[in-house]
């Protein structure tokens, strides 16, 4: 004969949760209240295993606590899912900034450099014979 009643222990096992998983959820969702005992032990009913594993299961998805407490009231979340359904949003256009023009050497060694580095690209771009 199995019991109606479980400790939070016993039944963050069947759920493959941790206890204080539970009091979490409890938390947030107030509709779960489990009964208490007179040392304030916390026992559920075993017909709460089904809708705790619905629970477990929407967090496992990626919900969080509070999105699972508004499935439960309501059966729709308020805030868009994105499922990969439909198109993807469009992205807003990358801004072009304008090409930075490279600035000229201000001092005469510079000059030469730059001089000299432009023959030597020069160089380089012509054909090999």
């Amino acid at each position: 004969m199995e019991r109606l009643w479980l400790k939070i222990g016993e039944t963050a096992a069947r759920l493959g949760v941790k206890p204080k998983e539970l009091r979490y959820w409890e938390a947030v969702i107030p509709e779960i209240k489990p009964r208490r005992s007179k040392g304030n032990l916390r026992y559920y009913h075993v017909d709460e295993l089904e809708r705790l594993a619905r629970i477990r299961d929407w967090l496992r998805e990626g919900l969080t606590v509070a999105d699972c407490r508004e499935l439960m009231l309501t059966g729709q979340l308020t805030r868009g899912l994105d499922l990969g359904l439909g198109p993807a949003p469009a992205l807003p256009a990358p801004r072009e900034e304008p090409r930075a023009r490279t600035p000229r050497p201000r001092r005469p060694e510079m000059a030469r450099v730059a001089a000299a580095l432009r023959k030597l690209l020069g160089r380089l771009s012509e054909p090999v014979r």
